[in-house]
């Protein structure tokens, strides 16, 4: 997801082009990544997960494998588009069959552990794309990463013959991904989680997209020192991960939301009042924490909102977050350039604080009324 991104100078020297123009090779992954999930959400309903994974794995080893063999930044940009599309079902199809075979008891440790997995690969991907760029070129970057690509898809074809996997649950009967949509919004608890992560995408990222020009600009830190200083948010996602079965057991899906609200407010307020970058370093651990544990209690109520459709479900929440990502990225912009960086952190934690507490209000509405 995020190899791509130290590459972007190195393409636009290679292909006589702005660094802007060469930004195309994210933009592209990103879309179609976006835009597939609900696609492949429906088909893991009928074809079962785990195959559609194994699959989907086997298809991104040609597809990212492509873009180290193109010759134009036009052709690689297309591959990239082909690439976000065969990835966007992985991550959503996988916590779809965690929710069909694991106790809803025992759900929320057991998808923070499969977090780490997630939390590694967004931060090492930067890291590995631009020692791999450096060292050996941009081609070397996704040829490898389609040959880990091929290895994975083959050791899960592997597990899928073995015998040893539960039998998948299918839906039943076919219906058409617009009607799946249509059912699940009929929901009043699926358009609840739904509008809580759109909302949480949009307020996260509409401040942390530009916590990294914020060092730059008021403590003059190297673009190097602010990269390796955000680390300390997979750091602390990687905490929750870790601590995840006693924070769960401790203080429950109420006590995680929020608590996690309450960490990220507080990390954006640090942040914004900081008075030297050092103090940053420890804010940005109080957002991974916080973030992970009130975007982790909402993954787990995404996997038990429609659980006959449930790789769908898991798909739609994937997409609303993604979705409400863009488009805090693009309003969070506007308002930096507006106001200035210290209202905007406030305001998103404010905001995120907020929309825990109403989560956990509906919540409990939704259990008091059962």
């Amino acid at each position: 997801m995020r190899v791509a991104d130290p590459l972007v100078p190195q393409l636009a020297g290679e292909f006589g082009v702005t660094a802007g123009a060469a930004g195309i090779v994210v933009t592209a992954f990103a879309l179609a990544y976006g835009l597939c999930q609900l696609l492949w959400g429906g088909l893991g309903d009928r074809l079962g997960k785990f195959r559609l994974v194994a699959l989907l794995t086997l298809a991104s080893a040609a597809t990212v494998g492509l873009a180290g063999l193109t010759a134009s930044l036009g052709a690689l940009a297309a591959a990239r588009l082909a690439g976000g599309a065969t990835a966007a079902g992985l991550i959503p199809l996988a916590m779809a069959f965690i929710g069909d075979h694991v106790p809803y008891a025992e759900r929320q440790a057991t998808i923070a552990r499969f977090l780490t997995g997630q939390i590694l690969g967004l931060v090492s991907g930067q890291v590995l794309g631009g020692i791999i760029g450096d060292a050996l070129g941009w081609r070397a970057v996704f040829l490898v990463l389609g040959g880990l690509y091929l290895l994975v898809g083959l050791l899960l074809l592997l597990e899928l013959r073995s015998g040893r996997l539960p039998a998948p649950q299918l839906a039943a009967g076919r219906t058409s991904l617009l009607t799946g949509v249509r059912a699940l919004l009929r929901r009043p608890w699926a358009r609840t989680v739904l509008l809580v992560v759109l909302l949480e995408g949009g307020l996260f990222f509409g401040a942390f997209a530009y916590i990294g020009a914020y060092l730059h600009e008021r403590f003059g830190l190297s673009y190097t020192r602010v990269g390796v200083m955000l680390i300390g948010f997979g750091a602390g996602g990687m905490a929750f991960a870790l601590l995840a079965g006693r924070l769960v057991a401790a203080l429950g899906e109420r006590g995680l939301a929020l608590s996690g609200g309450a960490l990220i407010l507080a990390g954006f307020v640090a942040i914004a009042l900081a008075p030297a970058a050092g103090f940053v370093t420890l804010a940005l651990l109080l957002l991974g924490l916080g973030f992970y544990m009130l975007h982790n209690t909402l993954q787990v109520n995404a996997t038990q909102m429609a659980p006959e459709a449930r790789g769908l479900a898991v798909s739609a929440f994937a997409s609303g977050f993604f979705l409400g990502q863009a488009a805090g990225a693009w309003a969070g912009g506007r308002l930096v350039d507006a106001i200035g960086y210290p209202p905007v952190f406030v305001t998103s934690g404010l905001g995120l604080a907020a929309l825990a507490a109403y989560f956990v209000h509906r919540r409990e509405r939704r259990q008091g009324a059962a």
